[in-house]
């Protein structure tokens, strides 16, 4: 009886993570149309360009972001009835992402200089077309007053109307450069979008702010910038020092089986984290109470879903290797053992992202930074000893108890809440 008072209670969120999910879904799926006739038009070498161009915009947009979808979404989230505050914070969060987005051409320029990469200057340029795109498409402020569907269908539009250009474009390796200017595009299309609607709405006015109110945005979202710093250097480092110790075949194979679990994975949890964010951090100044039983049954969702998408990597693995082909033989270990992984990241995220961030202090947000900083330190010296020792089954462990690290982590913190 509860847990359908709480779905009736919350039609709108739950409709939200539904449109989420089918929504993510489609982001997922575009991709992997385009990437695979990439991989073939373009050869191994400017195919390299493009995944070496995007790896560092993804770092970019990293330092862009700088931890705004955790905290400005939280501040507009309890603002969004007094637009005076609202168009304020959304000013000053602005006017911060724009000067971040300066800085980071600036970095890109240092790195576009370095001899060994000179190869990829003219790629790294046009992809940062992605970081530009990306910086305008204010997902904090559609997250903060409870829209965060619309980003995902700006997305989606995005990826469709760029689909067919590149199969009309890009149809030799010399065309590596259009690929990469299609790929930017994709961002730049979904944040164009994005303004329009929010001019349309009228949502927010972007006005004149003080300094100091930049600098605050920056200050509050410093911690959680180190954090999310922390997880890609966590999340990165298991196939870079794979790749130090195995042969080719074995990092492809476990990049493949990772993507896999990563996408079905945060196919489910992000959009429950993306709607319920805001919803909580909200309730919880009125009803602390409340708030807390709605993380309840959340928690309880999100397990059941990992429960079953690991149990369908576990046991149907088999059936996967099947289609990915004769290369991928041997994966089903990785499947098995990867199987665990959804558990705890579902687990540690609304613990974590509701519980500690949306209903806690400065000294949570704090503790949420310093979680992902121990956890940099175990994967990164977890993965050394495992990944030499075991190849790419013992890369899969490390990243086993690593999200475990994290996990326990916060549930410690929350206990003491």
């Amino acid at each position: 009886m509860g847990v359908k008072n709480a779905l009736q209670n919350n039609k709108r969120e739950v409709k939200d993570v539904f449109y989420l999910i089918a929504l993510q879904g489609l982001n997922y799926i575009v991709p992997l149309l385009v990437l695979p006739y990439l991989m073939v038009v373009l050869g191994a070498e400017k195919f390299g360009y493009i995944g070496f161009s995007l790896s560092v915009a993804q770092y970019l947009m990293l330092f862009v972001d700088f931890g705004f979808n955790l905290s400005a979404t939280k501040r507009i989230a309890l603002a969004k009835d007094n637009q005076e505050q609202l168009n304020k914070i959304f000013s000053a969060t602005v006017y911060a992402k724009m000067g971040l987005l300066l800085f980071s051409f600036l970095l890109l320029l240092l790195v576009s200089v370095v001899p060994q990469f000179a190869v990829y200057r003219a790629t790294m340029l046009v992809m940062f077309l992605t970081v530009v795109g990306q910086a305008g498409l204010f997902v904090f402020l559609f997250q903060g007053i409870g829209q965060i569907k619309w980003v995902s269908i700006f997305n989606g539009i995005a990826k469709i109307s760029v689909l067919p250009l590149t199969f009309w474009l890009v149809q030799s390796p010399d065309d590596y450069l259009w690929a990469a200017f299609l790929q930017g595009m994709v961002a730049v299309v979904a944040a164009g979008i994005s303004l329009v609607m929010i001019y349309r709405k009228r949502w927010v006015r972007l006005i004149k702010v003080a300094f100091e109110d930049i600098k605050l945005e920056l200050s509050e979202s410093f911690p959680l910038f180190l954090s999310t710093a922390a997880t890609s250097i966590y999340t990165a480092c298991f196939v870079l020092i794979l790749g130090y110790f195995a042969l080719p075949e074995q990092v492809g194979q476990y990049s493949a089986v990772d993507r896999i679990m990563r996408a079905l994975c945060y196919m489910l949890v992000v959009p429950v984290l993306q709607v319920f964010y805001p919803y909580v951090a909200g309730l919880a100044q009125q009803n602390r109470q409340e708030a807390l039983q709605k993380i309840k049954y959340l928690f309880g969702f999100v397990i059941g879903a990992m429960l079953l998408l690991g149990g369908f990597l576990f046991f149907a693995s088999p059936l996967m290797i099947y289609f990915l082909g004769d290369d991928y033989q041997g994966t089903d270990i990785l499947f098995k053992i990867m199987a665990f992984v959804p558990i705890f990241v579902g687990m540690g995220g609304v613990i974590g992202q509701l519980k500690l961030l949306a209903m806690g202090d400065e000294s949570d947000k704090k503790y949420f930074s310093k979680t992902y900083v121990v956890a940099a330190c175990v994967a990164i010296s977890s993965v050394l000893v495992l990944s030499y020792l075991f190849g790419m089954y013992g890369t899969a462990v490390s990243l086993l108890l690593t999200e475990i690290t994290v996990f326990v982590l916060f549930l410690l913190r929350a206990k003491t809440k």
